[in-house]
Order: C-alpha cells, then structure tokens, then sequence
C-alpha cells in the first residue's frame, strides 16, 4: 500500500509541475505585421510587433502590444501594457475580428478624435471587453453597427478602437488577466501582462480570421490571423503524462497481488 500511495504522490506531482510549466502555453503565435512602419525610424517603428508602437508615436514598454496567440479556439493577447487600467489615460480597446479577409488597417492617417462613426472597417465581429469584470459580449456587425476611431490622426490605420452600438449579440464569457515575465512570454521587457480566454467557436469550424486591438489614442495597434480548429484535441504531453501514472499504478497493483 506504502508503494501505491508513493505512486500516486509521484504521478501527482509529475502532473503539477507540469501543469505550472505549461500554464503559460497560450498555443501559437499568430501575431502579424499591422503594415505601418517606417524603416529610417527608431528601432520602436520599424516591421516588427515586440517592442514597437506607430511612427513617432510614444514609446516604451508600457505602451507595447506584442502578439495575439491561439491554443485551439481560444485567443489570447500578451503586451506591456497594462490592459485593466491603460496607460496614461488611454483605455483598452476591444477586440475586432475578420472573416472575409477586407479588414483595413496599416499606414492610414485621418481625423482626430474618439468619434463614433457608421464604419466597421472591414471587421465582422466584436469582442466586446469589460475589464472591470473580466467579461465579454460577441457582437456580429451589420450595416448599422458604429464603432468609436483612435485618437490620433496618424493612427487611423489602428481603428477602430472600441465597439459602440449595433448589431447582433451572439453571447457573453468571462476572461483572466494575469501578469508574466520575459521568460515565461518570450519578449523583450520586464513588465508583461496577459489577457485570456476568449473562446472563438461561435465563428464556426474551418475560418480563417484577422483580429485587431489597439488602446484610445491608437499608440500600438495589434493585428493576428489565424484559423479555428473545429475539434479541440488533447496536448500530446499531458496525454503522455497521464497514460504513464496510469500504466505506473497498475504494474504496481499487479506486482503487489502476485
């Protein structure tokens, strides 16, 4: 018995450490460029997403958006900016997200201000973010669906900024919000914050998409595309893992009875 209960001590704590080790897999990275950037600029604007922000735009770490990930049907975002409480005034956004591949976006100037317009810019989908209470509603967008621009006119390549009214609910969830370091994110910097959990099944099996996020002023625009798996499949680790303690604790309970 003393063997059987050592078994499952050691099973468990196989499955803990690894459990911790793989708490921040948020899958692949699907981070692409947002097509604004200026390659006689600081290293901050040049083609890259971590550790940049729009052209002459402020820099540092506190305004970097750095990747969208996708683990199955779940999507994640990952920046040192602070996404709960923004930054200097400047609030979160929501996410946008295209399935017919007309989203717009890149090195596009326009008017300043945060104003509510009939313009989806090229999106279909919204992931209404409540950061007060970690929840979300999905809306589809229609024809009379307004959403709100970044500030900033050299910034209008980063619209919209935030869902404003209209269109279809198709439903509501919760998300976590946590903080990371550079080892457990990949990044550069110090300060990494993480926002997950947005299940993207309600846009059906086998979409392609392009997600978008940006805060008030614009600063940073996040783009991602990616694909939604219909069928969500066990990680070939913790399949590996359990299968093992499984087949551990029966050769143990079998060499006992003999």
């Amino acid at each position: 018995m003393k063997k059987l209960m050592r078994s499952f001590s050691i099973v468990a704590v196989i499955l803990f450490v690894a459990g911790n080790a793989f708490a921040l897999d948020l899958g692949d990275n699907i981070t692409i460029s947002d097509k604004n950037f200026n390659w006689c600029g600081d290293y901050w604007y040049t083609n890259h997403e971590d550790n940049e922000v729009e052209p002459g735009m402020a820099i540092d770490q506190g305004w970097d958006l750095e990747g969208f990930f996708l683990k199955d049907n779940m999507l994640s975002m990952v920046g040192g900016y602070d996404f709960v409480n923004g930054k200097d005034g400047m609030d979160s956004g929501d996410i946008f997200l295209d399935v017919d591949g007309d989203a717009e976006y890149g090195n596009i100037h326009g008017a300043t201000g945060n104003n509510s317009v009939n313009d989806t810019f090229g999106y279909d989908y919204v992931i209404d973010l409540d950061f007060s209470s970690l929840s979300y509603t999905v809306y589809q967008l229609t024809d009379d669906s307004t959403t709100i621009t970044s500030y900033y006119a050299e910034n209008q390549g980063s619209n919209p900024w935030r869902y404003d009214s209209g269109g279809e609910s198709l439903g509501s969830g919760t998300f976590d919000y946590f903080s990371a370091t550079a080892a457990e994110t990949g990044f550069f910097g110090e300060n990494h914050n993480v926002v997950s959990g947005f299940d993207l099944a309600f846009l059906g099996a086998d979409v392609d998409f392009t997600a978008h996020f940006t805060m008030e002023c614009g600063n940073d625009n996040l783009m991602g595309q990616g694909a939604i798996d219909p069928v969500a499949t066990p990680e070939p680790g913790t399949l590996f893992l359990l299968g093992a303690g499984v087949f551990g604790i029966v050769g143990l309970s079998r060499r006992k009875r003999a």
